[in-house]
C-alpha cells in the first residue's frame, strides 16, 4: 500500500473534494459519473491504506490523513503548474519566472531596488508579486504558490519550517490626510488623537495587533474603525473621511512626498520587530528565483551577490 499509483488527476480530485465536499459537484467538474468518482475515491483509499474522507449528511469531510494528503496534493499541483509555465517560457526563449510575496513596508526600500538590479542583467524574467500579511504570505510559501516572501514569521507558525534571513527594521507612523485638522500641528498629543475614527489592518494581522496595543496603551478610544488590508482603500478612506491610520515609515513618507498624507508628529512612534527573507527550508529554488532571493539577501549589507 502507498501513493505510487496516485496521478496528478487523482490529486486534483482530492483537492476538489476537500473544497466542495460533494461527490456530484466534483464528478461534474471532472466529466465523470458520481458512481465512477466514488469508486475512484475508494480505490485511492485502498492504495493509501487510510480512509481519506468521512461521509456526512452535509457531504465529504477530510479525515486527518485526508488533510495531510490534500495539503501535499496542493503543493504538488502548484509545482506542476509552475513547471508547465516555465517550460512554456523556456520554449519562448524567455528568462524564467519568480513568484514572491511581501508585506507593505519593504516595497520601497528593498523590493523595488532588488527588482531593478535583477532587470538590469535579466530583463526577460517574469515576476509575480503578492502583497499581504505575513501569515497569509507564509501559507502560500508552505503550499509552494510562492518561492519566498519578505515578511515576519508569526508566533503561530513553526520557525523550523523556514530559512530566515533578517533584512530590515520597521517603524510605524500615525498618518492622516494632508488637510486633516491634526496634520499642521507641530506635535500631536495622545489627547488630540482621542475620539477620531481610524482605518486599520484586519483583525488577526500583526500590524492590527500592534495598532490595537498602541491605541489601548495610550487610552485612545476611536469613534469607529474600518478594517481593510487594501492600501488604496485605506488611502481613499483617510482622504475622504478624516480617518487616522497607521503606516510603515517608508510608506507614509512616500505618500507624504506626493502630497496625499501627512505623518503626524506624535509623542511616540511605534517600533516593531524586524522583517526578513523567508523561504521553505531545504526547498530548491529555480535559477531565476534563486537570483532574486540572493539579491534580497545581499541588500541587508549592500554587498553584491556572488
Amino acid at each position: 500500500m502507498g501513493l505510487d499509483g496516485f496521478k496528478l488527476r487523482h490529486m486534483k480530485m482530492l483537492v476538489a473534494l476537500s473544497e466542495h465536499g460533494k461527490l456530484g459537484v466534483v464528478a461534474e467538474m471532472f466529466g465523470v459519473s458520481q458512481p465512477a468518482l466514488s469508486r475512484t475515491l475508494n480505490e485511492l483509499e485502498q492504495m493509501s491504506g487510510h480512509q481519506l474522507f468521512e461521509r456526512h449528511n452535509r457531504g465529504l469531510v477530510p479525515t486527518p490523513q485526508g488533510e495531510v494528503i490534500v495539503r501535499h496534493a496542493k503543493m504538488l499541483l502548484a509545482e506542476a503548474q509552475r513547471a508547465e509555465y516555465e517550460m512554456v517560457v523556456a520554449a519562448a526563449g524567455q528568462g524564467g519566472s519568480v513568484a514572491f510575496g511581501t508585506i507593505m513596508t519593504p516595497a520601497a526600500d528593498y523590493v523595488a531596488p532588488a527588482l531593478q538590479r535583477m532587470f538590469e542583467t535579466h530583463p526577460t524574467i517574469d515576476v509575480s508579486i503578492s502583497v499581504g500579511s505575513s501569515d497569509v504570505l507564509l501559507e502560500d510559501v508552505l503550499s509552494r504558490r510562492l518561492d519566498f516572501a519578505v515578511c515576519r514569521i508569526p508566533s503561530g507558525m513553526n520557525p523550523l519550517l523556514f530559512d530566515y534571513v533578517p533584512i530590515g527594521q520597521e517603524t510605524l507612523r500615525v498618518v492622516a490626510a494632508a488637510n486633516h485638522p491634526l496634520a499642521a500641528k507641530a506635535v500631536v498629543t495622545e489627547d488630540e488623537m482621542r475620539a477620531h475614527s481610524w482605518v486599520l489592518q484586519p483583525h488577526g494581522s500583526f500590524l492590527r495587533q500592534v495598532a490595537d496595543d498602541y491605541i489601548r496603551r495610550h487610552g485612545i478610544v476611536p469613534t469607529s474603525i474600518v478594517s481593510t488590508s487594501d492600501a488604496l482603500l485605506t488611502l481613499l478612506l483617510m482622504m475622504q473621511s478624516d480617518r487616522l491610520g497607521i503606516f510603515a515609515e517608508p510608506v507614509g513618507e512616500l505618500f507624504e512626498q506626493h502630497g496625499l498624507l501627512r505623518r503626524l508628529a506624535v509623542e511616540r512612534d511605534i517600533s516593531v520587530p524586524g522583517f526578513g527573507l523567508v523561504k521553505l527550508r531545504d526547498r530548491e529554488l529555480s535559477a531565476s528565483a534563486e537570483l532574486l532571493y540572493r539579491l534580497f539577501a545581499s541588500s541587508r549589507t549592500g554587498e553584491q551577490p556572488s
